[in-house]
């Protein structure tokens, strides 16, 4: 595995903790041990991917740690519900536009996030769930005989991270 896949799996499994999966503890040492095997440098990374079974309940304190080193998560998350979820809606929007998260995943993130958000903010986001909507529909829809699913799939996907970059112009900064 390389630097970059490793930094991307420690990136979605923050991922996880922060949409609400449960993310053993295990996992969270797992990610670290391939981030220090992939040549990943963080001062808390080793310390994580060293720990033994009993050590266990540190993982998650480490983990915080590794992410704010590597500098992996999104900016201060507030406390009240529709503020950290435009939060998290923005961030996944970077993510897809930086090309770090696919657009298909950075989209269903979106997709489930905005629910919560203020209705005008849900205004700003219109293009781009409809963007991410037909770019679901593009890669739920094959068929064996479909012989430009392909090329429509990574249009659609290019659509998508476009869209999100239009929509972090038009939102301003956080």
């Amino acid at each position: 595995m390389d630097a970059e896949t490793a930094v991307r799996n420690i990136r979605m499994r923050l991922i996880d903790q922060l949409v609400g999966y449960e993310v053993g503890s295990d996992q969270l040492i797992r990610v670290g041990l391939d981030a220090l095997m992939a040549g990943v440098d963080s001062p808390s990374l080793s310390l994580l991917a060293g720990l033994s079974r009993r050590e266990e309940p540190e993982a998650r304190g480490l983990f915080g740690r590794v992410v704010e080193e590597l500098g992996l998560g999104p900016p201060d998350l507030p406390e009240e519900p529709a503020a950290r979820q435009w939060t998290l809606v923005r961030w996944f929007a970077e993510l897809i536009a930086d090309g770090e998260l696919n657009p298909a995943v950075g989209g269903q993130l979106i997709w489930w996030h905005c629910e919560r958000v203020r209705e005008d903010q849900v205004q700003t986001l219109r293009p781009l769930l409809a963007t991410i909507a037909l770019h679901d529909d593009d890669i739920s829809s094959w068929a064996i005989w479909d012989t430009d699913y392909m090329a429509r799939n990574r249009k659609s996907g290019a659509a998508v991270v476009q869209r999100a970059r239009d929509f972090l112009a038009q939102a301003g900064p956080t």
